[in-house]
C-alpha cells in the first residue's frame, strides 16, 4: 500500500515537473510572442472546426433534399454556407502560415541560445564532459525541444480545442447517439493515457542511448590514428554496438507502443462505426429522426473522433520532448565563466596588498626599490590543482615578467608550465593568490581585460576547416589581406602558404589535417602576431618546427623585443638560449 502510494506521489511529481518545464519553456522562448503563437493555433482551430461543421451541415441538408426528391432551398443552403466555408479555409491558411513562422523563429532562438551558452561555459566543463555528450546536448536535446514548439504542443492543443468546438453541434444534432459515441471516445482516451508512462521511459532510454552513440562516434573520429595502430578497434566497436543495441531496444519499444496505439485506434474507429449504426437505427425508429442530421453527425464524428485520439497519441510525445526540454533548461542554467573569479574585486584588492609566501617576487614597487624593472605581468602565491585535487600542480608559486622581455618558462614535464599559461589566460580560478597585469589584479580587472592583452599559441594549435587566410584572420577579424600576409611573413609561413594549391585561399581541412604539424604551428603563430596584443604567450609553440624554421621564428620574435612581452614555455635548449630571462616552474 505504501509502495503504491509512493509510486503515485512520484508520478504526480513527474507530471507537475513536466508542467513546470513547459511553462518555463513558454516564458523563456516565446515571451511576448506567445499571444501570436497561440493566436495562430486558435485561428487554425476555429476556422478548421467551422469548415468541418459547415461542410457536414451542407452535406446533411443535401441528403435530406435527396431523400425528399426536391431541390427546394438548395440555393439558400449553398448561398449561406459556401461563403463561410471559403472564409474558414482562408482563415485556416493564414493561421497555418503564421504558426509556422512563429515555430521556426522559436526553434532558431533555442538553437542560438544553446550554442551561445556553449561558448560561455568555464573551461572545467569541457574537461569533465565528453564531447559526444556535448554534441548530443546541442543537436539532439535542442532539436527535440524545438519539436515542442514546432509540432508537439500544437498537436495536443488543437485536438482539445477542436473536440470542444465540435461537441456542441454534435449534441445538438443528435443527443442520444452523440452520448454513446462520446463515451466510447473517452474509453479510448483513457487507454491512450495509460501508455504515457511506458512511452516516456522508452523516450528517455532512447535519449541516453543516442548520447552514448554520439560519444562513440566522437571517440572514433578523434582517435582514428590510435584505432588504426593499436588493438582498440574491437572495444570501440563493442561500445558503439552496445549503445546501438540500447537505441534499437528503445526504438523497438517506441515502435511497439505506437503500433499498439494505431491498432487500438483502428479498433475503436470500427467500434465507433458499429455504435453509430446501431444507435442511429434505434434513434430513427424511436424518435423518427432525420437522416440528414445523422449524416451530418457522422461526418462531424470523424473529425471529433480523430482529434480525440490525437490527444492520447501526442500527449506522450509531448511528454518525451519535455524530457529533452528539461535537459536544455538545465544546460542553460549551468554556471558560466565569470567576469572575475572568487568573490570579485574585494579578493583581488586583498591579494594586491598581500606580500605572499616565501619566494614571492613582491609588488611592482618592490622591484623599483631594488633597481629591477617593474613587473608588467606578475603571478603571486598561486596554488592550483585540477578539480580541487589534494595534490597541487602549482603551490605558492610566484614569478614576474618585465615589459618587452623575452622570457622562457622551463621545468620538468608535469610541473605545471602549461597550467601556468592557462591560469594567466583565466581558464581556471587559482585556489590562492592572483595574477597582476600592470599592477592590477585579475580579480579586479576581470578575465576579459587580461585576454584582450594576450595573444596565445597553444601546444597543439587548432585550425578550422576554412581557408588559411581565414584561420589567420581570426586573430583580428577586421584585418585586410595585406595585414594577413605580413603576419604570415613574420611567422615564416608565407613561403609554404604560397606553395599550396590555392595559396592563402587553400582550405586547411578539419583541425588543419591538410597541413603538417609545423605548418599548423606557424599559422597559429601568424594568427597570434596578427592579434597585435602586448603579450605573446606561447606554449611549446615551436616544438613541431624543424631547426631552420625554429631559428627563423625566433629571429622574428627577437624583433618584437621591446615592443611585446614574449613568454614562451619551452623544453628545447635552443629556445631557452634565445630568451633574455629564464623562469623555472
Amino acid at each position: 500500500m505504501t509502495e503504491r502510494k509512493t509510486r503515485k506521489t512520484e508520478k504526480e511529481g513527474t507530471v507537475k515537473r513536466r508542467g513546470s518545464v513547459l511553462w518555463i519553456l513558454l516564458r523563456k522562448f516565446l515571451g511576448k510572442r506567445a499571444a501570436v503563437y497561440f493566436g495562430c493555433i486558435l485561428l487554425m482551430v476555429v476556422c478548421g472546426s467551422v469548415f468541418q461543421i459547415m461542410v457536414s451541415v451542407t452535406i446533411g441538408g443535401l441528403c435530406d433534399m435527396a431523400r425528399q426528391g426536391t431541390a427546394e432551398g438548395l440555393r439558400e443552403l449553398l448561398a449561406g454556407n459556401l461563403p463561410v466555408i471559403v472564409f474558414a479555409m482562408a482563415g485556416n491558411l493564414a493561421g497555418t502560415i503564421g504558426y509556422n513562422d512563429e515555430a521556426k523563429r522559436v526553434g532558431t532562438k533555442i538553437n542560438n541560445e544553446v550554442f551561445a551558452k556553449a561558448l560561455r561555459l568555464p573551461m572545467h566543463f569541457y574537461d569533465t564532459h565528453h564531447s559526444g555528450e556535448f554534441m548530443s546536448k546541442i543537436i539532439w536535446d535542442a532539436g527535440r525541444t524545438c519539436d515542442v514548439f514546432g509540432s508537439r504542443l500544437r498537436r495536443v492543443i488543437m485536438p482539445v480545442l477542436t473536440v470542444g468546438v465540435c461537441v456542441v453541434p454534435m449534441f445538438y444534432l443528435c443527443p442520444p447517439v452523440m452520448a454513446g459515441l462520446f463515451t466510447m471516445s473517452c474509453i479510448s482516451l483513457w487507454v491512450h493515457f495509460r501508455m504515457i508512462g511506458p512511452m516516456k521511459r522508452a523516450g528517455k532510454d532512447a535519449t541516453q542511448a543516442n548520447q552514448k552513440m554520439t560519444e562513440s562516434i566522437s571517440n572514433m573520429l578523434q582517435g582514428m590514428e590510435v584505432m588504426k595502430m593499436f588493438p582498440v578497434r574491437e572495444e570501440i566497436v563493442r561500445r558503439y554496438g552496445q549503445a546501438n543495441g540500447q537505441l534499437k531496444e528503445a526504438g523497438r519499444k517506441q515502435a511497439d507502443y505506437a503500433a499498439f496505439l494505431r491498432g487500438l485506434n483502428t479498433a475503436f474507429d470500427l467500434l465507433g462505426s458499429f455504435c453509430f449504426l446501431a444507435l442511429g437505427i434505434w434513434y430513427i425508429g424511436a424518435y423518427h429522426g432525420e437522416v440528414g442530421s445523422l449524416v451530418s453527425l457522422y461526418l462531424l464524428y470523424g473529425t471529433f473522433n480523430w482529434n480525440f485520439l490525437q490527444i492520447g497519441r501526442y500527449v506522450p510525445d509531448l511528454a518525451n520532448c519535455l524530457i529533452n526540454g528539461e535537459r536544455v533548461l538545465e544546460f542553460l542554467e549551468l554556471e558560466e565563466e565569470p567576469f572575475v573569479y572568487g568573490a570579485g574585486a574585494e579578493n583581488g584588492i586583498a591579494a594586491a596588498e598581500n606580500t605572499g609566501a616565501e619566494g614571492n617576487t613582491g609588488t611592482c614597487a618592490d622591484f623599483a626599490k631594488h633597481g629591477i624593472p617593474a613587473a608588467y605581468l606578475e603571478v603571486r602565491d598561486l596554488t592550483f590543482g585540477y578539480g580541487g585535487a589534494e595534490e597541487k600542480v602549482l603551490e605558492h608559486y610566484s614569478a614576474a615578467f618585465a615589459k618587452g622581455s623575452f622570457v622562457a618558462v622551463t621545468g620538468a614535464s608535469g610541473r605545471g608550465k602549461s597550467t601556468l599559461a592557462k591560469l594567466i589566460l583565466g581558464f581556471y580560478p587559482p585556489e590562492t593568490g592572483d595574477i597582476y597585469l600592470e599592477g592590477q589584479p585579475m580579480g579586479v580587472a576581470g578575465i576579459a581585460a587580461f585576454r584582450d592583452k594576450i595573444a596565445y599559441v597553444p601546444q597543439e594549435p587548432y585550425l578550422y576547416n576554412v581557408s588559411i587566410a581565414e584561420n589567420i584572420r581570426y586573430g583580428k577579424p577586421e584585418a585586410g589581406r595585406e595585414e594577413i600576409v605580413a603576419a604570415a611573413k613574420a611567422a615564416h609561413a608565407h613561403d609554404f602558404i604560397m606553395k599550396q594549391e590555392h595559396g592563402y585561399d587553400t582550405v586547411a581541412g578539419e583541425r588543419g589535417a591538410k597541413l603538417s604539424g609545423g605548418e599548423r604551428q606557424r599559422i597559429a603563430i601568424a594568427r597570434a602576431v596578427l592579434r597585435d596584443a602586448p603579450i605573446l604567450l606561447m606554449d611549446e609553440a615551436t616544438s613541431a618546427l624543424d631547426n631552420e624554421s625554429e631559428q627563423l621564428v625566433q629571429d622574428a620574435l627577437r624583433k618584437l623585443k621591446g615592443e611585446k612581452t614574449v613568454i614562451m614555455i619551452a623544453h628545447r635548449p635552443s629556445t631557452i638560449e634565445a630568451a633574455d630571462v629564464m623562469v623555472k616552474v
